[in-house]
């Protein structure tokens, strides 16, 4: 265990340190994640390269509360979550490499069981989260499959397979899509004849002396010094949140933060793909209609205080990551956490802000945070919001003269800068977003701007509601979901999971979370069916049973 007085300590040195002069980069280091430095929670391990030169590796936290196991950078396993979507990709195009398969390749060449939707998605499409198809984690979800069940590859290959539509045209938009992963773990199998996992063993992990390093596709497996992932229950307190799926390809590889730091070097001395594969992973894509996207394959790719800037994130359970690095300073930094409420996206930009902060362009090192300015009654902003065309459904809310924009899992400040123009997560992204009697457009990196129309929840009467109440069939879903009326509200039923309510958001659609239902009449009014969005996942038809 570490010693219960370390953060005093740490404290002290700092004083110490700023008394003799500047903190350095760890002890800044230190500073940030301080608040993680303690024996009976759960934490983070960072890690910190330049130019192949070990910069910090330090483990703040818990690996495990039950055993009192403290983090050790060098050694402590972490899920990365959708981080591995860069080896997924990494093994695709290795492939490619290997002439076992063309980045052009129609996807059912090569999974035959797929749906013909009278359209070509390729295997790039699905790299690039522009195939359409939608997101299986929504339709598992929606079909009653929980985070406590074991759920394989198969099963949600055969989730996938039961869709009848796609959520836009391949290549004519985005949508981050976990589908297009699982669906390139398929075929990764299909083209060597190897797994996914014994893929990547052999022919990125072991070559680049990744010796911590898997793919885990079985839920059973002893993973050695691998971190419990854990959510707080309280103030002091937590409770496991771990996952018995094995789903493959978007997600599940597990790793140190020492591994990530060989494979950041093979992006500058390729040792697994050579220079091409570099390039291509780190290659931006656009759409037919030639809009750029700052998604790579497997990667992203944007500009971060004047530099490029190349990383991803992932979350899944309660770990959460980030691996991110500046190469025109060969710099890197990545930070493996196991718990789900820190933004490690964010600890890394600071960490890295610590080693390069004379090296940033001086405007982009000297540029000012945006400041707010005035303006008359910000509650007048506030309102329900609806994109029709992604499913999305988002609030502005006012709360204490601030305004905030709200999504499932999602609550980020938006500053205003003038009239009707505010800027979104201003100490992050500062995304810029305007707001008009009708409208919210949000700006988003490397993707077309989110359009949103105000909507109001239409009164429902008791009697309305009674009407809508009912059971409601989905072969897409393989599910029958039950609205009831209850206490004057309408409550929707999954089988397996709780009850949720079903709040009216605008006329003849009701929303819950992240999910909106929208109610499907004949000619003469009588409710047929609804048609369900999830955002990632869009136009999931119900029929209503008798």
């Amino acid at each position: 265990m570490r010693n219960p007085n370390r953060l005093s300590l740490l404290l002290s040195t700092l004083i110490l340190s700023s008394a003799a002069g500047a903190a350095t980069p760890v002890e800044q280091a230190d500073a940030l994640f301080a608040p993680y430095a303690k024996a009976d929670a759960p934490g983070c391990a960072v890690s910190a390269w330049r130019d192949g030169k070990l910069l910090m590796e330090k483990g703040y936290g818990a690996a495990s509360l039950e055993h009192e196991v403290a983090i050790d950078a060098q050694r402590t396993v972490f899920d990365i979550g959708s981080a591995s979507k860069q080896f997924t990709a990494a093994a695709i195009l290795l492939l490619v490499q290997d002439g076992k398969l063309k980045l052009d390749d129609d996807i059912r060449r090569h999974l035959p069981q797929l749906p013909d939707y009278g359209t070509k998605i390729t295997v790039d499409h699905l790299l690039r989260h522009t195939s359409g198809l939608r997101d299986y984690l929504i339709l598992m979800n929606l079909g009653g499959v929980a985070r406590g069940d074991v759920s394989t590859n198969a099963d949600a290959l055969a989730a996938i397979a039961r869709q009848q539509g796609l959520n836009f045209q391949p290549g004519s938009a985005y949508s981050y899509s976990n589908t297009g992963y699982l669906l390139l773990a398929q075929i990764v199998e299909k083209a060597s004849g190897k797994s996914l996992a014994e893929f990547s063993r052999t022919r990125i992990f072991e070559p680049l002396g990744m010796q911590d390093t898997r793919v885990l596709d079985n839920h059973e497996t002893v993973v050695p010094h691998r971190a419990t992932a854990y959510v707080p229950t309280g103030p002091a307190s937590f409770a496991q949140l771990m996952s018995t799926w094995e789903h493959t390809g978007d997600g599940a590889v597990q790793s140190t933060v020492a591994d990530l730091a060989k494979w950041d070097a093979n992006f500058y001395q390729p040792k697994v793909g050579g220079a091409w594969m570099v390039e291509q992973l780190q290659a931006t894509g656009k759409l037919n209609d030639g809009t750029p996207l700052n998604y790579a394959r497997g990667l992203m790719v944007d500009k971060y205080k004047g530099m490029d800037i190349v990383y991803h994130g992932g979350a899944f359970v309660g770990y959460k990551s980030e691996l991110m690095r500046l190469p025109k300073l060969k710099l890197g930094v990545a930070v493996l956490c196991n718990r789900p409420d820190l933004d490690p996206a964010s600890l890394a930009r600071k960490v890295a802000d610590f080693y390069a902060a004379g090296d940033f362009p001086a405007a982009a090192a000297g540029a000012a945070e945006p400041q707010a300015v005035a303006v008359a009654d910000p509650a007048r902003y506030a309102g329900v919001y609806w994109n029709v065309r992604e499913g999305m459904l988002r609030r502005v809310e006012a709360v204490d003269g601030k305004l905030w924009y709200t999504g499932p899992g999602m609550k980020q400040e938006l500053l205003p800068v003038g009239d009707g123009r505010f800027v979104r997560d201003p100490k992050r992204t500062a995304k810029p977003a305007t707001i008009t009697e009708r409208t919210l457009v949000v700006e988003r990196p490397g993707e077309p701007a989110a359009r949103f129309e105000r909507v109001t929840a239409a009164a429902v009467t008791p009697e309305q509601l009674a009407l809508v109440a009912g059971a409601y069939d989905s072969a897409e879903l393989n599910v029958t979901i039950t609205l009831k009326l209850k206490d004057g509200k309408l409550w929707m039923s999954i089988p397996r999971f709780d009850e949720q309510p079903l709040v009216p958001v605008f006329a003849d659609a009701f929303g819950t979370g992240g999910l909106v239902v929208r109610l499907e009449r004949d000619g003469s009014g009588k409710i047929t069916g609804m048609v369900a969005y999830g955002g990632r996942a869009n136009g999931m038809k119900l029929v209503r049973r008798g």
